[in-house]
């Protein structure tokens, strides 16, 4: 059970994972608003803040000409401006858009109500490589999720095939404790109690090789860490602890009852 419950874990941090790295990677598309040169101070003042207030942005940054300048030299590794005698960039507000937004594709449309806008002169983003990602999103999700319910039902059936093992040894046991007057609730009751210490116990376990497992990979692969969140790792948790209680739990009780009411002489087949 451990072990399962070990592969289920891992798959779940891998979905989790996703999740979240896909969010981080839809939240890094930027679109830049390019202004009119002589948008007064306050208009853009403005501009910034109604943008930073708007619902379809994460943040809202304003770069300004001289600042654009200042990284285009670095890049550049001379200085234009004083080749060209002035500076030809334009301020800029770089708005970072919420994932959301991104997934439902309405970028053309924000684009065209934007740049309707008094002092944008135009709305640069890569509409391409936003259409790129989006797919390539949509298909990992699908994989993911389909191995997810596969590894789920093996992982089931694993568990559930242990735990009807079990009890099917104990058989006799069972019937001879019924035929002398034992209700089934005090029949069930401890094997219960076993199968669900059993599961958490398993669950700690797994949790724990699971930890490990990540500390040690993220030392080799630093870059990584920041996928493997606590909170990702606290939902996987919690849902090692459900599996760890709900499938022991009802295979044992559902395997209890099967042989409760067999007959004697149909427990040898």
């Amino acid at each position: 059970m451990t072990l399962v419950l070990f592969v289920l874990g891992v798959l779940g941090i891998l979905v989790f994972s996703a999740k979240d790295l896909s969010r981080t990677v839809r939240e890094n598309f930027t679109f830049t608003l390019v202004l009119e040169e002589d948008i007064p101070e306050a208009e853009l003042r403005t501009m910034l803040k109604s943008q930073q207030l708007a619902p379809y942005a994460k943040q809202a940054t304003l770069v300004t000409k001289e600042e654009a300048a200042e990284v285009l030299k670095a890049d550049l590794g001379e200085d234009f401006v004083a080749f060209l005698g002035y500076n030809p960039l334009s301020n800029t507000i770089d708005v970072n858009l919420t994932a959301e937004f991104v997934a439902a594709r309405n970028l053309d449309a924000l684009r065209e109500e934007l740049i309707a806008a008094d002092y944008i002169t135009e709305v640069l983003y890569d509409r391409d490589l936003v259409a790129l990602v989006n797919d390539n999103i949509e298909k990992i999700t699908y994989i993911l999720a389909g191995a997810a319910a596969v590894l789920l039902l093996v992982a089931l059936a694993l568990i559930n095939s242990s735990i009807r093992l079990t009890i099917y040894s104990k058989r006799f046991l069972l019937k001879t404790m019924q035929l002398v007057g034992a209700t089934s609730g005090f029949i069930r009751r401890p094997y219960l109690i076993n199968s669900l210490g059993l599961g958490v116990l398993s669950a700690a376990l797994s949790s724990g090789i699971l930890y490990g497992a990540l500390y040690g990979f993220a030392q080799y692969f630093p870059a990584f860490d920041t996928l493997f969140t606590e909170e990702t790792f606290l939902k996987v948790v919690g849902v090692l602890l459900f599996m760890g209680l709900i499938v022991p739990g009802v295979s044992t009780a559902v395997a209890i009852r099967r042989y409760l009411k067999l007959r004697t002489n149909e427990l040898y087949y």
